[in-house]
């Protein structure tokens, strides 16, 4: 039995276990090590799909399964299987269309287990997801195979994209544009709406994505809480797309950069992610 036997931390990737630099801190490492060799267990739940989670959970030492897909899907990373998966039901199906159809301009995409479809406009995502190996298809949308976990709809900010010469890349998780908070206002509303048979989460101001109802982040977090037997929970989040998670947990952390939502809502603020996040909320317990 060692100090944190029975503790399950489960904390978001971007920004919570990397810095704005996509690089995990040395203090985080450090810690989590010292937090496993005493009984902890350590998972991470992003938004990201399986495959694409996949080119970097090994980036950090964990010892239980991971929760992808928003909370759609809790794999293990190291049996190469998985555990449970929320499948989106036909409802969000008919959703889907009737945003595609009414939002031509924007890329889409219905991610499935092993491969992701691609909808509307490209917008340089695609070879994104290429490099990161996650299969891209396009297809006619009936001949999208079953299940579909999480479906997503993005737009881009504009020229604003990148940086110049001579000016500070663009902080995408702080980006703030009236017609962007309008447009994908109004689609998270639509997703959110009664009847749809799925919930939606803005994770960055220009990305919406959807999954089943009951698949949260925090949902799913405290399945598998249950399945691996642990007492407490412990979670660390930086976006909106973390509070559940943060809300379902019996310690709840935030990143002192992360959404001023969050920060306002009473949480334990840590560090910047750049500091270590995950160190400062594992010396706290």
């Amino acid at each position: 039995m060692g100090k944190y036997t029975g503790i399950l931390l489960v904390s978001d990737w971007d920004r919570t276990v990397t810095g704005p630099d996509r690089k995990v801190p040395p203090a985080n490492t450090e810690a989590v090590l010292r937090f496993m060799e005493e009984g902890g267990l350590l998972s991470i739940a992003t938004g990201h799909t399986r495959l694409s989670h996949k080119s970097r959970w090994d980036q950090l030492p964990t010892n239980a399964p991971h929760i992808v897909f928003n909370g759609a899907e809790i794999y293990d990373y190291r049996e190469e299987k998985s555990l449970w998966q929320g499948v989106l039901p036909e409802e969000a199906r008919r959703l889907f269309i009737r945003l595609l159809e009414k939002y031509p301009q924007l890329h889409f995409e219905i991610q499935c287990p092993a491969e992701t479809y691609v909808f509307g406009e490209d917008m340089g995502l695609a070879e994104i997801m290429k490099k990161m190996g996650v299969p891209i298809r396009r297809a006619p949308l009936g001949e999208v195979p079953r299940p579909w976990l999480q479906f997503a709809v993005s737009g881009s900010p504009g020229s604003s994209r990148g940086k110049g010469e001579g000016q500070e890349e663009t902080d995408w998780f702080r980006y703030s544009d009236g017609e962007i908070d309008a447009l994908f206002g109004g689609i998270l509303e639509a997703v959110n709406a009664p009847g749809t048979g799925c919930f939606g989460s803005r994770s960055l101001p220009f990305l919406i994505e959807a999954q089943a109802l009951g698949c949260s982040k925090g949902e799913t977090a405290k399945r598998l809480q249950a399945l691996l037997g642990c007492h407490t929970l412990v979670c660390c989040g930086d976006a909106l797309n973390d509070l559940s998670m943060l809300q379902a947990a019996d310690r709840a952390f935030v990143a002192g950069d992360g959404a001023k939502e969050l920060l306002d809502k009473g949480f334990e603020v840590t560090v910047p992610s750049a500091e270590g996040v995950l160190a400062d909320a594992i010396g706290r317990l």
